[in-house]
C-alpha cells in the first residue's frame, strides 16, 4: 500500500476533500529545477535481530552485576579484614619487666600469659626472647628469665 500525499480542499458545501499527487509520502518531490535523487530507507530490524540484541544486552548486564557483586563482597572482605587487624584490643608490651624463676610445665607463653596478660602474648613471648637471647621452644628449667610485667 502507498501512501500519497497532495493538497487538501474545501468543497461548497464545505467538506474537505484530498486531492492525490504523484509522488508518494516519504518521498522528496522535485522542485524547479531540482534533480530526483532516490531516497534510502532503512528497513525495520527483523524480529530475530532484535531477540538476540536484547539477549546481548542481557548478557552484559548480568556479568556487569556478577562483577559488581565480586567486587563489593571483596571490598567488604578486605575492610573487615583491616578492622579487625587495627585494633585487637591488646595493650602494648610493657616496658617494666621481672626476673623470674621457671618452673616445671612453664613455656613461655603460659609466663607471657601470668605476667602480661592484657598484652597481645606473641609480641610479649618475642620480648622475652630478645631479652634472655634464648631458644623459644624450650626455656630451661629451674633458671631465671627476665619477663615484661604488667604492673598493678
Amino acid at each position: 500500500m502507498v501512501a500519497m500525499s497532495g493538497a487538501v480542499s474545501r468543497s461548497r458545501s464545505g467538506a474537505a476533500t484530498m486531492e492525490p499527487s504523484a509522488a508518494p509520502i516519504g518521498r522528496p518531490r522535485a522542485e524547479r529545477g531540482d534533480a530526483v535523487l532516490p531516497v534510502e530507507v532503512a528497513a525495520a530490524p527483523s524480529a530475530p535481530v532484535l531477540v538476540a540484541a536484547r539477549a546481548r544486552w542481557f548478557r552484559l548486564a548480568r556479568e556487569c552485576a556478577w562483577l559488581a557483586a565480586v567486587g563489593a563482597c571483596a571490598f567488604v572482605g578486605v575492610l573487615l579484614f583491616g578492622l579487625l587487624a587495627l585494633d585487637s584490643g591488646a595493650r602494648p608490651v610493657p616496658d617494666a619487666t621481672a626476673v623470674v624463676r621457671v618452673a616445671e610445665g612453664d613455656t613461655l607463653w603460659s609466663m607471657a600469659a601470668r605476667f602480661a596478660p592484657d598484652s597481645d602474648q606473641g609480641a610479649v613471648v618475642g620480648r622475652i626472647v630478645e631479652l634472655n637471647r634464648l631458644d623459644p621452644a624450650a626455656p630451661a628449667l629451674g633458671g631465671a628469665l627476665v619477663v615484661p610485667a604488667q604492673r598493678g
